[in-house]
């Protein structure tokens, strides 16, 4: 103990300063540093800090993503989540099951911002979104009912496709069903009903019924969403025996759904997919005969052909999505392993993932967040009265 000599403690970092420096932060680290101080608690959970995280943190993320890839069992029935480590050699370094998924089964929409939406709407309507990075749940309520449905009406099994992602004008997250309905024992259809979900008064909200007769793919595996619009691959029933394919948008903000064309692409095309080509939607088709790959990107409205490659070398391809650069994830030969295409030097190389009971549904890049179910009423609330 020293006696007769005072001991100067420095004065604390400013607030401002230790909130700039946190925001920078991994999720993980920041979990841990909650339990460092009442103030720190404080500066992380508050809806601001998270903004900014997502602001500096999330919005330069490095290269190395991870990826999650949903898989359906067809042998089993069910679904199974599995977790691929990628490094920058892009080889896979780990994967595993994700057995803690809070709703077994669930099909999952996403991710926006480090959140999933799962739905496993053909068993008791279990509908929520999920924080896997903080395990935090929010139970959705359940689906409602479209207005003046005769009572004999029912969903029909599986059409029923969503969307899940993030209003910036109302900083809001939303939940977009598209919905088929049909009589019981009965041909009679109704047109698809429109259901919006919205976090910041947790209810639903029917929007209306679809103006065409739309032939949704279910499942989802051709969903997009980029910049708070939704995407959905289609056909539009013309009244005849076939379906002029179409994609049909709902944009967040404006509540407004509408369809386009897809491109000329080259046809038969024995796969087409919907994905993202650097930050604009893309079409990724590849011919039945001739088994050449085409990569159409939408921009301002009007399609452009990227790249046309030649695929007959290798094996039977299946495109899934858009990594970075010029890789594309594709299932490859018999088995469906996956692995990784070069567009430009037309390399593949093979993830070390073979499991021919399964069929990928998606790939997702998935990047852990703060973001946080509760007091966000509150928070809404609060904004409102500052304005």
């Amino acid at each position: 103990m020293l006696k007769g000599k005072a001991i100067k403690i420095e004065d604390p970092l400013p607030e401002d300063l230790i909130t700039e420096i946190l925001s920078w932060l991994p999720v993980k680290a920041l979990l841990q540093l909650k339990c460092v101080c009442k103030s720190w608690y404080a500066i992380i959970t508050s809806q601001a800090f998270i903004s900014k995280h997502l602001n500096n943190y999330y919005d330069n993320y490095d290269d190395s993503d991870t990826f999650l890839a949903q898989y359906f069992v067809t042998k089993l029935g069910e679904l199974a989540l599995y977790e691929f480590l990628v490094d920058e050699t892009s080889t896979i370094l780990s994967y595993e099951e994700l057995r803690d998924r809070p709703i077994y089964n669930s099909f999952i929409c996403g991710p926006c911002n480090g959140i999933f939406y799962l739905d496993r709407y053909s068993y008791r309507d279990h509908r929520a979104l999920w924080n896997p990075a903080t395990n935090e749940l929010k139970t959705l309520p359940p689906l409602i009912r479209k207005p003046n449905l005769p009572s004999l009406s029912f969903y029909a099994g599986v059409k029923e496709v969503f969307g899940f992602g993030f209003d910036r004008v109302t900083k809001d997250y939303k939940v977009i069903v598209i919905k088929s309905w049909s009589k019981t024992n009965s041909k009679i259809r109704y047109p698809l009903s429109v259901f919006v979900y919205s976090l910041s008064t947790d209810s639903w909200r029917y929007w209306g019924d679809l103006p065409q007769n739309y032939k949704l793919l279910s499942n989802n595996k051709c969903y997009i969403c980029l910049d708070g619009v939704c995407y959905w691959l289609g056909s539009d029933y013309s009244g005849g025996k076939t379906y002029d394919e179409a994609i049909i948008s709902f944009d967040m903000a404006t509540d407004l759904i509408q369809d386009m064309q897809l491109p000329d692409y080259d046809k038969p095309a024995r796969e087409t997919v919907l994905s993202v080509y650097h930050d604009s939607l893309a079409l990724l088709t590849v011919h039945d005969i001739k088994h050449f790959l085409e990569i159409w990107t939408l921009k301002e409205g009007c399609w452009t052909k990227q790249f046309t490659v030649g695929t007959s070398s290798y094996e039977r391809i299946s495109p899934i999505a858009h990594w970075k650069n010029s890789n594309f994830i594709f299932e490859c030969g018999p088995c469906k392993e996956l692995t990784l295409f070069d567009i430009i030097t037309q390399e593949i190389t093979y993830l070390g993932y073979i499991k021919d009971i399964h069929s990928c549904e998606g790939i997702f890049v998935y990047r852990e967040s703060l973001v946080s179910f509760k007091d966000r009423n509150e928070h809404w609330e609060a904004e409102a009265l500052a304005q």
